[in-house]
């Protein structure tokens, strides 16, 4: 029996640089998997709300692009997804890498790399689409330093007061301390707030590595409260969360952490506002959803990388060949893991409730032709 209830679709994808190949991989083989069923879909068509942080807002920027020719449909497959981090990875990391000399180690500029690669090949990808544009409704996040506030950019603003191309936004969520200097964007909307007109934007992994509890909230907010006529709570969630294997940041001789130097705090950081938010926003949405009846469990899946599976240099930024192949690797066993703790169950789940949502609206339309 079809239940008058559609929930809300959710895909949550962490932050976590070049690391962001682990749910790429996992997303291209959902897309193929869903395909199977829904020829000529793509991961867009199956969701209703993308959230993403750094890495993770790159992402999904790429799956919710719209083609040039039917703005309903994605320009960007998640192969091709995948295939934007394997092939530019090495350009946006490895390539700009700042000279110790330019740099004199840190002492008056501790950033890592130069942001032009990156802000090249995001143009290159998203031209001067903005978000107002994007095919779903979709979050990404970011700190406006500001206004020393966090700040969460959505494709469903007011586009009068706030509206922002793209790719300055996926420039302002990757800004990492440390890694890539802040991004200064400019909002394009005719009639912004003051305070928005110019921001000076940083990594939104400095709040939200997993961006998944801003997203709950931000799904409570929004006009999907018109689907069930209530604000949707988490029953009436369908979430996938996906991490790129972090928590585990390794922080040598922590025992004389009391002596550590400037240079070494800004360098350990960015990693360890990073990883902390990880298992402690998984931790609040798994006891959110575990107060859920028991028709409504299994609306969560958390998928990250297991222990063993951790083969790769833990250095978000290494985006050599070696460690590439490595972190293909580690996306094959996170699938694995994932697929034996209910990726395909999940899956299928999407795919029941296309089918419900269809006969939902057939039933609606039908009860208002009446």
């Amino acid at each position: 029996m079809i239940k008058d209830k559609k929930k809300v679709r959710i895909l949550s994808l962490d932050g976590g640089g070049i690391r962001g190949i682990i749910p790429a991989l996992i997303i291209k083989y959902a897309e193929e998997y869903l395909q199977k069923k829904v020829p000529g879909s793509t991961i867009a068509d199956h969701f209703d709300f993308i959230a993403g942080t750094s890495t993770g807002g790159i992402l999904s920027g790429m799956y919710l692009t719209p083609q040039s020719e039917n703005k309903n449909k994605a320009k960007y497959s998640a192969s091709e997804a995948l295939d934007f981090y394997v092939d530019e990875g090495p350009k946006i990391f490895n390539d700009s890498r700042v000279s110790n000399w330019k740099r004199l180690w840190g002492l008056t500029n501790a950033t890592e790399y130069n942001p032009r690669n990156l802000e090249q090949v995001l143009k290159e990808m998203f031209g001067e689409l903005v978000m107002s544009e994007l095919i779903k409704p979709c979050m990404v996040t970011t700190y406006n330093m500001n206004t020393k506030s966090s700040f969460f950019f959505t494709s469903i603003e007011n586009t009068s007061k706030r509206e922002f191309l793209v790719r300055d936004v996926l420039r302002s969520t990757s800004a990492a301390p440390t890694y890539f200097p802040p991004a200064v964007i400019k909002n394009k909307a005719p009639k912004p707030k003051l305070e928005e007109t110019q921001m000076r934007n940083i990594d939104g992994g400095v709040f939200a590595n997993n961006p998944l509890l801003c997203a709950y909230a931000e799904v409570r907010n929004t006009h999907f409260r018109e689907r069930n006529n209530k604000e949707p709570s988490a029953s009436d969630m369908y979430v996938l969360s996906i991490g790129t294997g972090a928590g585990d940041a390794i922080f040598k001789k922590t025992q004389k952490s009391h002596k550590w130097g400037l240079l070494r705090w800004a360098k350990s950081i960015p990693e360890i506002m990073m990883d902390a938010s990880i298992d402690t926003v998984s931790y609040q949405m798994k006891e959110i959803f575990d107060t859920l009846q028991p028709d409504d469990l299994g609306s969560l899946l958390r998928i990250d990388t297991p222990n063993e599976a951790k083969n790769y240099d833990l250095d978000m930024t290494n985006a050599s060949k070696d460690n590439i192949k490595r972190l293909l690797a580690a996306g094959e066993k996170t699938l694995e893991h994932a697929r034996a703790n209910g990726l395909d169950a999940f899956l299928d789940g999407l795919l029941d409730m296309d089918n419900k949502n269809v006969q939902l609206k057939t039933m609606a339309d039908e009860k208002t032709n009446r």
